[in-house]
């Protein structure tokens, strides 16, 4: 007669269940440390000065600033402002703008660019020293919020919308999880146009070697993934979520998403994946 086998108890099954969460968790935790640490080698690269200290403004961008420019004269802080390429217009707007970012160099410049904003070298992960309602708008332009991981990211988002006052606003832009396929790799190089062929094949051992360098971390959850793209010749690892993903996130993180718009300014509704456009721009607004 064969031996039947007994049922796992559910306490078995509940450790295992556990066991697998913690693992989960701790492998999560892990790829975000490393999307960390790339990313922080790179914004806290000098030379990047150079690229980011600019008065250049998208089509997009523009249309916020017009159309949400009632609400910027108020109590303004900017994340991640680099060189002050938005937060300059945001000093004329408002009396009262605080702008932070991780490089020394980026904050000195804009120090003696923009008298008229309070800068701070400071991390965006931690708006401790913030006070509750502190703010009527944060901004965060340049999808500077993918250099975070998923949960870090969410943990940001809470303190957001902590530090804003009630029915304040959060402005960010983040990268189209739908535009992924798009994304070339170093060796796809643009033979259609030669001055950008050219430029291809310049930085072609550099990119390369960081997309090998890179490569392994990137990863693909549910709603969002972690990619290396092509900015910076593939020194990043950035956040990339789908409009719809973001309106969710947001919902679970007490926001009420107002605008999502294309880099034209185009509104983006629910359900329009926007596949062409590499990131989206975002206006919500914090709930109680």
């Amino acid at each position: 007669m064969r031996a039947t086998r007994e049922p796992a108890s559910p306490f078995v099954v509940r450790r295992r269940h556990s066991s697998k969460r913690q693992s989960d968790e701790a492998s999560t935790k892990r790829l975000e440390e490393r999307q960390a640490d790339a990313n922080r080698q790179l914004w806290q690269d000098r030379r990047l000065l150079r690229k980011y200290a600019t008065r250049n403004l998208r089509p997009v961008e523009v249309i916020i600033l017009l159309r949400y420019r009632n609400e910027l004269t108020k109590r303004v802080l900017d994340l991640g402002c680099g060189g002050g390429r938005v937060t300059g217009y945001l000093g004329v707007l408002s009396p009262d703008v605080h702008a932070i970012d991780l490089s020394p160099t980026m904050v000195n410049y804009c120090r003696k660019t923009y008298s008229d904003v309070a800068f701070e070298v400071a991390d965006l992960r931690n708006l401790s020293k913030f006070g509750d309602a502190q703010f009527d708008v944060v901004t965060a332009w340049g999808n500077v919020l993918d250099i975070l991981g998923d949960m870090e990211r969410r943990r940001v988002l809470h303190d957001i919308r902590r530090i804003l006052s009630s029915q304040g606003l959060l402005i960010m832009s983040s990268h189209n999880l739908a535009y992924a396929p798009r994304i070339r790799t170093p060796t796809q190089l643009r033979y259609h146009d030669p001055a950008r062929l050219a430029l291809d094949i310049a930085r072609l051992p550099r990119a390369y070697v960081n997309r090998r360098r890179l490569k392994p971390y990137e990863h693909t959850d549910v709603g969002f993934a972690i990619l290396n793209d092509v900015s910076h010749d593939f020194r990043a690892l950035n956040y990339y979520i789908s409009r719809d993903g973001q309106a969710r996130q947001f919902e679970q993180e007490r926001f009420e998403l107002l605008d999502c718009l294309d880099d034209d300014g185009l509104l983006v509704l629910w359900g329009d994946d926007a596949a062409r456009q590499s990131e989206l721009h975002y206006v919500a607004r914090s709930r109680p």
